[in-house]
This record gives structure tokens, C-alpha cells and sequence, in this order.
């Protein structure tokens, strides 16, 4: 088995969750209008006879004046500088390349969204990344489809140019794990201002037999009080449409029904502790 190994990088919003969705045909990252959606790494596989593609969804690349998004913006900073390849992806419409300068020379790089912006005026951007270095550019709308199937070509030939590895078998999705992210997704989209940027998603237990009801508990940990009722909404609605959603996504996923439980707990201090950031694969 041959194995291709791309981190996903660009800064928020410029749509590397989408892409990977696009790329893998199916949802493995949560996608929201909001920046800052993704908070830890996510990897995922694309596999074929011989050969399989392996991406790594990750934060944006942008400082935040959050002490979560200054851990994840150092260890980002880290994570780059010792990958070997890139999937760097840029927003048609505003590319900020002086993000990232040191690291263009080992980025294939997808310029995003170019169904809003008409192409030849991406041409001097397409100059300047090959005369920095870049492996190779596509231009793409993860959002419509369009280059997606050039860019398919490349990473099949790129990976099958890799040497061989033993194989990985099966790459399984951590469910429970989806399940946090499907109920942050919806919180992101649906709750107002910093409520959603300062919740953790836990499990509490789960249970998902093959071929038959699943059950999931998770619990939602805020850092004030005054966010519990914000989440639980009047008579329960809010919290009650969320776990609905959810349930109804990972049932289609799982292709069986199931049960997800939804509580919400206060923990004033979680982003003091340590093992907040542990938790989200990050070191304080």
C-alpha cells in the first residue's frame, strides 16, 4: 500500500473543510459561515486499490486573541514548519500570501472559491505563488465541483509515486467524536456572539452496536451560567432542536436509528485547566 499524507492549512474560512468534504465525497469536518469552526486536528482517508490519500483538517492559521486560539495558533506554527508536504488553501478573493511565505515552497496550493471572482484576474497570484516555489496550483470552487477532478488526478498520481507503506486497513471515524463535533457545528450556526466559541463538547457514554440501536449521551460544558439557559432555550426548544439535528445526521450516517442525550453542565474555570487544552489535542 502506498500512502499520501496531506495537513490541510489555509487561514478561516477559506474552506478546507469544505474541501475535504468535497474531495472525499461525504462529511468528515463540520462547515459553518463562521470563522474558527475547526479546533483540532481531524484526519481522514480516501482509499483505493494500492493507494490512499490521507488529509488532515486543521484550525486557521490566524492569531485570536483567545487564550484557545493563541495555544492553537502557536502549536499550528509548529505543525507546519515540521510537515514535509501542504495542502494550502487560499480564498480566491483575498489570498494573504504573506501568511505564508515560508511555507509555500512545499504547498500544493488550491485557490479556492474561484467561482466568485472571474479567473485571468487570478493570473498575477498564479505568477507569484510558482515564482515562490509552489509545487503545483489548482484553481477550484469546493463548492460547486469545479477543478475538483483535476486536483483527484494529481493526489492519485502523487500517492501512487510514494513509497510503500504497510498498509493501514480500515480507517474508522471515531463516531462519539463526530457526534461532539455534529453538536458543536449546530451550535456554531444556530447560538449567538462567543457562546458557541467557549463551549466543550464531552462524551458521557455510548453505545454503537453494528446492526442495531445506537445511544450516545454527551454533555456541553459552558464556562458561565448564564450560557446554560441560552443553550437549553425556553421549555428546553433550543437544546431539543440541536439533539434532534444531530440524531437525525448520525442516524443517516450510521444508517440506523439511535438515541443521543444532551445535557449542559457549568464548569467556571474550564479554560484555565490544562487538561481543557489536552482534550482538544493541544499543549498549553
Amino acid at each position: 500500500m502506498k500512502a499520501l499524507f496531506l495537513p490541510v492549512v489555509g487561514l478561516p474560512n477559506v474552506g478546507k473543510s469544505t474541501l475535504i468534504n468535497s474531495l472525499l465525497g461525504k462529511k468528515v469536518s463540520i462547515v459553518t459561515h463562521k470563522p474558527h469552526t475547526t479546533r483540532s486536528l481531524i484526519t481522514t482517508n480516501d482509499k483505493h486499490e494500492g493507494y490512499e490519500v490521507f488529509f488532515i483538517d486543521t484550525p486557521g492559521i490566524e492569531k485570536v486573541k483567545t487564550k484557545l486560539g493563541r495555544v492553537i495558533y502557536d502549536s499550528m506554527c509548529e505543525y507546519v514548519d515540521d510537515a514535509e508536504s501542504l495542502l494550502l488553501v487560499l480564498d480566491a478573493n483575498n489570498p494573504s500570501l504573506n501568511y505564508f511565505e515560508k511555507i509555500i515552497s512545499k504547498s500544493v496550493v488550491v485557490i479556492n472559491k474561484v467561482d466568485a471572482i472571474r479567473k485571468p484576474k487570478l493570473l498575477p497570484l498564479i505568477d507569484e505563488l510558482y515564482k515562490k516555489g509552489a509545487k503545483e496550483i489548482f484553481m477550484i470552487s469546493a463548492k460547486t465541483g469545479d477543478g475538483l477532478e483535476a486536483l483527484k488526478d494529481f493526489l492519485k498520481i502523487t500517492a501512487e509515486s510514494e513509497e510503500e507503506v504497510p498498509s493501514f486497513g480500515e480507517f474508522h471515524e471515531d463516531i462519539v467524536s463526530y457526534a461532539c463535533e455534529c453538536v458543536r457545528e449546530k451550535i456554531l450556526v444556530q447560538a449567538d456572539e462567543e457562546v458557541p466559541y467557549n463551549i466543550l463538547i464531552e462524551p458521557v457514554k455510548a453505545r454503537v452496536p453494528l446492526n442495531s440501536a445506537w445511544h450516545i449521551s454527551l454533555k456541553i460544558i459552558v464556562p458561565k451560567e448564564s450560557y446554560k439557559p441560552i443553550l437549553i432555550g425556553k421549555k428546553g426548544s433550543f437544546l431539543k432542536a440541536i439533539g434532534t439535528a444531530v440524531r437525525l445526521e448520525l442516524s443517516a450516517k450510521l444508517k440506523q436509528p439511535g438515541f443521543l442525550n444532551l445535557q449542559v453542565s457549568c464548569q467556571p474555570k474550564l479554560w484555565e485547566l490544562d487538561s481543557t487544552y489536552q482534550k482538544l489535542g493541544w499543549d498549553k
